[in-house]
């Protein structure tokens, strides 16, 4: 147990830069300690496992805008004169997430070739870069003000993410092309993100999603039974094959999503009037157990993770819904 509690410190110690303070052993120690004894080894072995895979730190991000920016693939021949005519969008319409984003890739361009790229400015060309998709419904929002305030009648985007999640980057290619067409502008967009950082998430190929995704199983604990007693629609349920899982383990998955969803529907007992979207196993616009997402980065913890991971915050008292659960990566906001 200590050697994975030091394991899982060490991979989140740069979170936020240490704005909740030290995410030593202790801290990880005290967020394991409240869920169920006998859970507690599979979340802790099964944690690991998904950070280490997927948890974007600083040091990733800049070593995948790096690549990005020296890639002929991407930016043709002439590298020079490409940047030096792109123009990045910094249009996220809540937060400063992209701001620091496109710091990040203008500063990489001025050090390989010493030019700095536009920000919102004219060109043929834009950018829009995010760390990761999940629903894709922020991106949507920010492009569609874009497209009809601020977009030139034609022009090209690139969106750039280290990964996304296909259900979301679908809706999302279907969504910017009609938004474009409403808008009576020509604009053509190419997507781009690493390979192997494309995970699944639809409801086709649920049983080898990358997503939380809990069996038929989890109906026979009390307390989820209720949570489904009070959806509109029941939810779907993953149905387990033995395939190997890039994320998950095959023999821990079934009790890990389950101790997960009912440390989720414990937290959310804590409010009275949750919002629709607070799922137990993240925020989601649609009926379910939450989004289920298994993405972390160092900048924040996305509300699409399950509730476990990011609720609370230590500095508000036990009576609050906030002070009675000690988060992981606790969020730097409560938005949706």
């Amino acid at each position: 147990m200590e050697i994975l509690i030091r394991s899982i410190s060490g991979v989140i110690k740069d979170y936020r830069d240490r704005e909740f303070g030290l995410l030593d052993e202790e801290h990880v120690l005290r967020w394991i300690n409240q869920f169920d004894s006998e859970d507690r080894i599979v979340v802790l072995e099964e944690t690991n496992r998904i950070l280490k895979k997927n948890y974007i730190s600083k040091d990733v991000f800049l070593a995948f805008v790096s690549g990005l920016v020296t890639s002929e693939k991407f930016s043709s021949n002439s590298p020079r004169a490409f940047w030096n005519n792109i123009s990045l969008c910094n249009i996220q319409i809540n937060g400063n997430s992209q701001s620091e984003l496109v710091e990040l890739l203008n500063n990489e361009v001025y050090r390989n070739y010493g030019v700095r790229s536009l920000i919102n400015g004219h060109s043929e060309h834009h950018i829009y870069i995010d760390d990761f998709l999940f629903s894709g419904n922020r991106l949507i929002s920010d492009m569609r003000k874009w497209i009809s305030e601020s977009a030139p009648a034609q022009c090209h985007v690139s969106v750039v993410m280290m990964g996304w999640y296909q259900g979301g980057i679908y809706y999302v290619q279907k969504q910017l092309k009609k938004i474009a067409l409403e808008n009576k502008k020509n604009i053509t967009f190419k997507y781009w993100s690493k390979e192997d950082f494309r995970l699944d998430n639809r409801l086709m190929t649920k049983n080898d999603s990358h997503v939380f995704w809990p069996e038929a199983s989890v109906a026979e604990i009390p307390s989820v039974s209720s949570f489904i007693d009070s959806l509109n629609t029941k939810p779907k349920f993953r149905v387990a094959n033995g395939k190997k899982n890039k994320v998950f383990s095959v023999d821990r998955r079934s009790q890990y999503e389950a101790a997960m969803l009912k440390a989720g529907i414990k937290i959310l007992g804590f409010c009275d009037n949750p919002n629709i979207v607070v799922k137990p196993l993240g925020y989601n616009r649609f009926d379910g157990f939450g989004f289920g997402s298994t993405v972390f980065s160092y900048r924040n913890c996305p509300n699409n993770n399950p509730l476990a991971f990011w609720w609370g915050d230590p500095t508000y008292s036990s009576a609050h819904p906030f002070g009675k659960w000690y988060p992981l990566m606790q969020r730097s906001t409560y938005g949706n």
